[in-house]
């Protein structure tokens, strides 16, 4: 089979997608969530396109419906996609884990134990569940070691470590640590008239966001917001924010409840005090 996957890009679980896709013959496309249409317009040839781990605005899956072959997408800010066809929306899953089930039961590709376990590892630490450290271990060498090493390593399913692998792996939780750290302790905190703190702080590495987010909100933070290099911002928050929400109403982004991205405009503020209390007056008004 010819074709292409559009999946997101430096995401361990769009990545994970991506694997099952080339076993299937398609070819994968790498983008931030926002820029889904974009690669759609660069694909000149007629072949199918899949989605998996990212998706289109409604309006737009209007006007792209008849090039687009299936849609496979686990975040909220997808759930008005619900029930068109060639859509499949389910907050359960990673979207590796939809595009590996979808590959099986419609693409003929055989399943075995070691991309069963590849796929739950890396849904466990996506939807940071409990039991996710394999995942996470994942994610860490595969931020250091790029798409090509995982792609190498585990194209046909997951296998142990090697020794070199473990030992990068070790010293990579040492520095994690120690950057940790670091950025907690530079993270801009903003409480004024809500009940809880939100924070804020820059960020160069993808790897760190989890760790220093989820640190923050078990220490009592609502919200933490990072600012990337490229000026795309991630959200992390607990059960008194809608991450997908805020990020659709103020960033143009979207994604999950508690997990969210978008893309600061150029008529944001980008000093992180003001970031803040632009949220803080959504967060009042709603």
């Amino acid at each position: 089979m010819k074709g292409w996957l559009i999946t997101h890009k430096n995401c361990l679980d769009g990545a994970t997608a991506a694997l099952v896709a080339q076993q299937c013959g398609l070819t994968p496309v790498f983008v931030e969530p926002d820029q889904a249409e974009q690669a759609l317009l660069a694909i000149a040839d007629s072949n199918p396109i899949y989605f998996a781990d990212v998706s289109l605005k409604r309006s737009s899956w209007r006007q792209w419906q008849n090039r687009i072959t299936y849609i496979l997408d686990h975040h909220q800010s997808a759930l008005p996609l619900c029930g068109l066809p060639g859509v499949t929306i389910d907050q359960s899953r990673s979207g590796g884990h939809l595009m590996y089930d979808f590959a099986v039961l419609e693409m003929g590709m055989k399943p075995t134990a070691s991309w069963n376990r590849l796929c739950l590892a890396v849904e466990r630490y996506d939807l940071w569940k409990p039991g996710h450290g394999e995942g996470e271990d994942l994610n860490r060498l595969f931020h250091r070691l790029g798409y090509e090493w995982y792609a190498r390593r585990f194209g046909s399913g997951f296998v142990p470590f090697t020794s070199a692998e473990a030992d990068l792996l070790a010293q990579l939780v040492r520095e994690e640590a120690r950057l940790v750290r670091t950025h907690l302790a530079n993270a801009v905190p903003y409480q004024k008239r809500l009940s809880y703190p939100l924070y804020a702080l820059q960020l160069a590495d993808e790897g760190l966001l989890n760790a220093i987010s989820h640190t923050l909100i078990e220490q009592g933070a609502g919200l933490v917001l990072v600012v990337k290099p490229d000026g795309r911002v991630s959200v992390r928050t607990d059960n008194r924010v809608d991450a997908a929400a805020l990020m659709e109403a103020l960033f143009a982004g979207g994604g999950h409840a508690r997990a969210a991205g978008g893309r600061l405009s150029s008529s944001h503020a980008t000093d992180l005090l003001d970031l803040l209390q632009s949220i803080e007056s959504y967060l009042l008004k709603i």
